[in-house]
């Protein structure tokens, strides 16, 4: 009997298994790792597949969603510190972003945070991303303030805060591939 896979509407973090590795033998993250959930990604076709056995392209392990930017990110430098693939399974969209492409982080805190946009998606400048509500029940607007595409909005995770975060990351057009399933 074939038993179809659960569909959620999270987004999934992949990051290039070698980097996994690496991860693991640090021990900084190794927490963060399944390395039971694979993606092969051929970069010579722009095409994806869950699979274990992977001929003609590389492999990425999932990753915990939600500390996919302190893993990958270097905030210093504003770039990515490995291969990364992001996929929405909403829109059943599979984004692939290169190492030492250029981030722009969009940071939101307030009493209740509200995002308006979804991984894979193109936002230019002026494009609002978040509505913030503050202790004083205002309603701001935080826009993106550069064009590219969304891959990742979630929660900052590991804050002793009081006020709630939101972190929205974007990457220049360019530097994002847009897969679709092998056949």
């Amino acid at each position: 009997m074939k038993v179809e896979k659960e569909v959620t509407s999270f987004p999934v973090a992949y990051v290039s298994e070698e980097q996994a590795l690496s991860v693991v033998r640090d021990g900084s993250f190794k927490e963060f790792v399944n390395f039971n959930s694979r993606l092969c990604v051929d970069l010579n076709r722009l095409c994806f597949s869950e699979t274990d056995i992977c001929e003609n392209g590389r492999i990425f392990v999932e990753v915990i969603y939600e500390r996919m930017p302190e893993m990958v990110i270097d905030v210093e430098e504003g770039v990515l510190k490995s291969d990364i693939v992001i996929h929405n399974p909403a829109t059943d969209q599979v984004l692939y972003v290169a190492k030492n492409s250029r981030v722009f982080l969009v940071e939101a805190s307030g009493k209740g945070i509200y995002p308006l946009v979804t991984e894979g998606e193109s936002v230019s400048s002026n494009k609002k991303i978040f509505y913030v509500v503050t202790k004083k029940f205002e309603v701001r607007v935080i826009s993106a303030g550069v064009s590219g595409v969304v891959i990742y909005v979630g929660d900052v995770v590991g804050g002793y805060e009081l006020a709630n975060k939101m972190l929205c990351v974007i990457v220049r057009e360019e530097n994002v591939l847009k897969l679709h399933r092998c056949s």
